[in-house]
């Protein structure tokens, strides 16, 4: 079992956004989207490509922008740049952590991202926006993220090459919602095995493990009725939101036939907490070990 860093506790977000809150978010997730097609651009560098884990560095930025723009609000640059700004230098960031790539790789990587912003900033905008980066957050930088967790429940719960795509999905989706600050990033890992397991019937194949509920709530340390349940139902509405919504890259994303094609699997009705509760309760649990 590999030891993570401490994690920040969970945002609690307003109940009520005001225009400016709502704005934001939105930008937050468009720039989210556009990084996924950065990440997924087929004039990708090497040393992106080269990752061992290309979805890991995905994540991380992903987390990394997410965790500057809310700590720093006060410090971001004006100017309409500043959000891909921002976003290509968490890249710079997270792929300079990677062990395995050499440094002038990754010094060489700073003029692809500004070539991908379309003259919005500079390389050497990059590398300073990169270096601010790596000193407001410290070894805030190397936290994982709901994709870390993912891959490792899915290893002891089982999975499949189609359930893991949903379960990738389902994570990406969460990421872009900023409703999902208020769940630590296992309990959305969590949630998204539980739900990749309810799509037999569309041909999202699993692999049957024993007991793996049991193994799962072991795994994850959360709680059943204030942090699981109630973030399986977010993401299932989520999920409902989102299909055929082919405006957003990730969508088309997973509609490609090498992730499975998952996107355009239609959701299945959004069930209530009670239904979660019920699927992964004690009771059940007593019976899988019998």
């Amino acid at each position: 079992c590999k030891v993570f860093l401490e994690l920040d506790p969970p945002s609690v977000p307003s109940t009520i956004l005001t225009s400016e809150e709502e704005t934001r978010r939105r930008a937050q997730a468009d720039l989210f989207d556009w990084l996924g097609q950065v990440h997924n651009s087929g004039s990708t560098p090497a040393v992106l490509q080269s990752k061992s884990d290309p979805q890991d560095l995905l994540f991380r930025t992903f987390r990394l922008v997410s965790t500057y723009l809310a700590q720093y609000e006060g410090n971001r640059r004006s100017g309409d740049n500043k959000h891909q700004l921002i976003g290509v230098s968490c890249m710079l960031v997270v792929a300079s952590l990677n062990g395995g790539v050499a440094s002038e790789d990754v010094f060489q990587l700073a003029p692809w991202l500004a070539f991908v912003t379309d003259g919005a900033c500079t390389e050497e905008e990059v590398r300073e926006m990169a270096k601010e980066v790596r000193a407001a957050l410290g070894f805030k930088v190397h936290q994982p993220t709901s994709y870390t967790f993912l891959r490792r429940y899915l290893r002891k719960t089982g999975w499949t090459e189609e359930s893991f795509s949903l379960a990738n999905y389902l994570i990406e989706l969460a990421s872009f919602d900023s409703d999902f600050c208020r769940f630590r990033p296992q309990a959305v890992a969590a949630a998204a095995v539980v739900l990749s397991r309810q799509y037999m019937l569309q041909g999202i194949s699993v692999h049957h493990v024993p007991s793996w509920r049991t193994t799962l709530l072991r795994c994850a340390h959360v709680d059943l009725c204030t942090e699981l349940a109630p973030c399986a139902v977010a993401m299932a509405r989520l999920h409902a939101r989102e299909y055929g919504c082919r405006s957003r890259f990730v969508n088309r994303k997973y509609e490609w036939a090498r992730l499975h094609a998952v996107a355009k699997i239609k959701p299945n009705p959004v069930p209530d907490a009670d239904f979660f509760m019920a699927y992964l309760s004690e009771d059940r649990l007593r019976r899988e070990l019998c």
